[in-house]
């Protein structure tokens, strides 16, 4: 079932129909892509430095690439990168424009175990649900939801357009089946940033991150910006 948050987002509740995941190899007419994000993911974030791969066999394929980068700072930047989530359209209404075909990303200082696990299972939600996330939809994690990455307070995720500017160039360098695909970056909310998302629209939000110059990677002893 799904209703409509004053700030115009659409929830929706997956509680009395929750899917169960899709077992067994991917299929030949996505298997085909296989090697074409490492291609691009080379060009893009340089040499693999990682690799997490499926426990067991599930449609799609989600992997887990870990990339390193210096930041502005000198640091090292990580960045988490899924493949295998665009190899199969997601379930968008008609009507609705989105990308069809999106992988995720997230920033952080080292790729915990968590973040690996977590970040393969989103990639499998839109597919195991029969459904789909783009710009702007938040998954909370549980009901009521739990923090975690070591927070006290960030339990929701919010799925927006990468702010790094080299990783807005994805679709126009990975294209699948005449689809160009999008990054969706995963960010880490508290309860209270959300429920102003789903109050007030997502341009609140994103207002709150300029005012806090909210730093691109993830911090999980950040302060709520509500």
């Amino acid at each position: 079932m799904s209703e409509t948050s004053p700030g115009g987002s659409i929830i929706h509740r997956y509680k009395d129909k929750w899917l169960p995941s899709r077992m067994g190899f991917t299929d030949e007419s996505s298997a085909k892509f296989a090697e074409t994000p490492n291609e691009v993911y080379g060009r893009l974030f340089g040499k693999v430095q990682g690799l997490f791969d499926e426990a067991l066999p599930r449609s799609p394929r989600i992997q887990v690439h870990t990339y390193h980068r210096s930041g502005q700072d000198g640091r090292s930047v990580c960045a988490l990168v899924t493949s295998g989530m665009s190899d199969l359209e997601m379930t968008i209404p008609s009507g609705t424009k989105a990308p069809r075909r999106v992988e995720l990303i997230f920033y952080c200082s080292e790729p915990r175990q968590e973040y690996l696990e977590t970040m393969q299972w989103l990639a499998h939600f839109p597919h195991d649900q029969r459904t789909w996330v783009g710009s702007g939809h938040t998954i909370p994690n549980g009901d009521p939801p739990a923090p975690f990455f070591g927070s006290s307070i960030l339990d929701t995720f919010l799925f927006i357009p990468p702010i790094v500017k080299k990783d807005q160039t994805l679709p126009g360098e990975l294209i699948l089946d005449g689809e160009g695909v999008h990054f969706l970056w995963l960010v880490p909310l508290t309860t209270a940033e959300c429920n102003l998302k789903l109050a007030k629209g997502l341009n609140a939000i994103l207002d709150l991150f300029g005012q806090h110059r909210h730093p691109h990677v993830f911090d999980p002893n950040r302060a709520s910006y509500v």
